[in-house]
């Protein structure tokens, strides 16, 4: 089995996004040939789940030591009770000692974990020094920090780096507006190194691969190329749910600065204008609405249909997502670069889908695939008709279709064919 080093920060237990990616790749490497060492950080006050942790494979070695906190954390977590297995908000992350005007993502250019680079770097080396097989170099990013620990390494062992970015970085149309000036100069700085330094970059849309082609008109098209985020219908096919009592519309997880739930508070709304009575429907979301769109639900006398429910472990989001009625996926209003994790779930559960989103990329792939429509954020009337629609046809409407192209197993094989491809460029062979 050929092995490379996987520079992770974000992993199970974590529970954050950033840790399902690699989580899905370790899971399918290993029968295409490739072993991923994983390199990966835990801090005090991360969300963990232990059963997320249960589905990383056995087989695969994990090294918690991308900082200094990360193994004293994983060792006490699983000495602590059942009950302790959550820890609390810990004080040692940045933010937290920053005043509240301060307290800004765009401040920190490399993000939180950037004090960690220097221990990061020697833990790598202690790594590769444990597994001396390893032939390349793998990172997830973001955090950006472990991009520049990546190029790094690439550049003193010589070892062929991939750079997997599942987020946008320098030209980010969300972020980078909001960057300070001297803040642009560095980060194109830095990421222009973490590029130079790679054998390859992986992107995770095809729209944020034009702005990259663009950007880096000078660095060869062929170094980079596109994996979407997938589904791993194995890895969420766990849990129980009790089910809904009525026509349930579904959204998964938070929203954020960037993602508000106005549009389908109005779109909810118009529906119920139009006549549908508001016993029949319900929207409920895992994560919280945010004060304004719950004011707006009730400005427009719907607060009583907008229900918050307990948030799932994710290896157990199969059975909320087969007991609702109508998945609903909403985007940052007027982006194109990204496409959220929870798309591919979605799309992978069988349910039809409502997405909200500003995205030309994501709406072919809902038509390719025949799950559901895409409106633009200010198009509520298209949405109501919508949701009346798929009332009119009943619940639990399962939406049948192929996920030829999306699943874990086929990324994990484009991943593994980039992986062969480097290294037979670095041997000559």
């Amino acid at each position: 089995m050929r092995q490379f080093l996987y520079i992770t920060p974000y992993f199970p237990p974590q529970t954050q996004v950033g840790a399902l990616r690699p989580l899905k790749f370790a899971r399918h490497l290993e029968q295409f040939g490739w072993q991923p060492v994983i390199l990966c950080d835990l801090w005090p006050g991360d969300q963990m789940d232990i059963g997320l942790e249960a589905a990383v494979p056995e087989t695969v070695p994990v090294l918690r030591d991308y900082s200094h906190r990360a193994g004293p954390t994983y060792q006490k977590l699983h000495s602590a009770k059942e009950s302790e297995q959550r820890p609390g908000k810990t004080t040692n992350r940045i933010g937290d000692k920053l005043p509240k005007w301060m307290n800004n993502p765009e401040l920190l250019p490399l993000g939180e974990h950037s004090p960690d680079m220097p221990w990061a770097w020697r833990a790598a080396h202690r790594a590769l020094k444990q597994f001396p097989n390893i032939e390349a170099i793998l990172v997830n990013a973001d955090p950006f920090a472990a991009s520049v620990v990546g190029a790094w390494l690439a550049r003193e062992t010589g070892l062929p780096l991939i750079q997997d970015f599942r987020d946008i970085w320098a030209p980010c149309n969300l972020r980078r507006p909001r960057r300070p000036k001297p803040w642009l100069w560095l980060e194109d700085k830095l990421e222009r190194f973490c590029f130079e330094h790679a054998a390859h970059i992986i992107i995770n849309t095809e729209i944020s691969l034009r702005d990259y082609l663009k950007f880096y008109a000078d660095l060869p098209p062929e170094r980079f190329s596109v994996i979407r985020n997938h589904f791993d219908a194995d890895l969420v096919s766990h849990g129980k749910h009790a089910g809904f009592d009525r026509y349930t519309l579904l959204h998964l997880g938070n929203f954020s600065r960037f993602r508000v739930a106005d549009p389908l508070v109005r779109a909810v709304a118009e529906v119920v204008r139009r006549g549908t009575p508001k016993d029949a429907l319900q929207v409920v979301s895992t994560g919280n609405y945010g004060a304004e769109a719950l004011a707006l639900a009730a400005e427009l006398g719907v607060a009583e249909l907008f229900r918050t429910e307990k948030s799932m472990p994710y290896h157990e989001i199969g059975a909320i997502l087969n007991a609702c009625d109508l998945t609903v996926m909403i985007a940052e209003p007027d982006a194109d670069q990204r496409i959220a994790s929870k798309f591919y779930d979605y799309l992978g559960c069988g349910r039809p889908m409502l997405a909200i989103s500003d995205n030309p990329e994501s709406g072919d792939i809902l038509r390719t695939y025949g799950a559901g429509e895409q409106f633009g954020h200010r198009d509520v009337g298209g949405m109501a008709t919508f949701i009346e629609r798929e009332l009119r046809q009943g619940r639990q409407r399962t939406v049948a279709r192929q996920l030829a192209g999306l699943t874990s197993q086929e990324a994990a094989a484009k991943l593994a064919g980039l992986l062969d491809r480097v290294t037979a460029a670095r041997t000559g062979t």
